[in-house]
């Protein structure tokens, strides 16, 4: 009994501090505008939680959207300059202001791949640490990640999400953490979570894109979907 009321205890705590983490004060004032200016009427839920960002759904009038807000606390992003660094779009990069860098680079990122024609959450509109975006999902339940959702046909989704990555190659850029977890599954693979995708000018960006490779086709080779990693890469890159 007491050990249930403890461990109550603690996931309130715990919820208390991630949400004491998400909407500080300067968060806080960006939501606010973004109501008063009509970009969005309301927040509803908690759609996903990171050590990134929180996605929440948003509402719209009639229609729902996501909204993501990163953390402004720039210890958890210390790790990720390595992503922006080379990068034309973003010169003079200084810790300060990192987080709302990353924010405006998954939002170029996310309209870059759209324009490429790439399923992804299209992009609204980026204000400091948050990035309004489309909401996948039903009006019950935003749409799971791949590796929680049932595949029918694993070969053809296996296939759709490599020529998902060929499609952004050939259009310059590699997403650079293709994984099962960045992959919503909603009537076809929608791609997410693109704010440490690279411009192929981006020095590392071909030692991303093996690695990105060996995580898809490693995850679908236990639906029996056995492929060689080196022919994948000859058909994204030359093929």
């Amino acid at each position: 009994m007491f050990d249930k009321i403890e461990k109550v205890e603690r996931k309130k705590k715990e919820i208390q501090k991630t949400y004491s983490e998400v909407f500080d004060k300067q968060t806080l004032l960006s939501l606010t505008k973004m109501i008063s200016d009509k970009t969005i009427d309301s927040v509803d839920f908690p759609i996903s939680t990171g050590k990134e960002a929180n996605v929440f759904r948003a509402k719209k009038d009639s229609k729902y959207l996501a909204l993501k807000i990163y953390r402004t606390s720039t210890a958890v992003f210390k790790d990720l300059t390595k992503y922006i660094v080379g990068d034309p779009r973003f010169r003079n990069v200084k810790k300060k202001n990192i987080v709302y860098i990353w924010a405006r680079k998954e939002y170029k990122n996310l309209k870059k791949l759209s324009d490429l024609g790439i399923p992804v959450p299209t992009p609204v509109v980026c204000r400091d640490n948050i990035l309004v975006m489309e909401y996948i999902g039903t009006e019950s339940t935003p749409a799971p990640m791949l590796k929680n959702a049932e595949i029918k046909n694993p070969e053809k989704t296996f296939k759709t999400i490599i020529g998902y990555m060929k499609k952004a190659y050939k259009g310059g850029i590699v997403h650079a953490d293709m994984s099962e977890y960045n992959i919503l599954m909603h009537k076809r693979p929608v791609v997410i979570d693109v704010g440490q995708a690279v411009l192929l000018k981006h020095p590392a960006s071909e030692d991303l894109l093996e690695r990105d490779v060996k995580n898809i086709v490693t995850y679908f080779r236990k639906f029996n979907v056995n492929v060689s990693e080196k022919e994948i890469l000859m058909n994204i890159r030359g093929g």
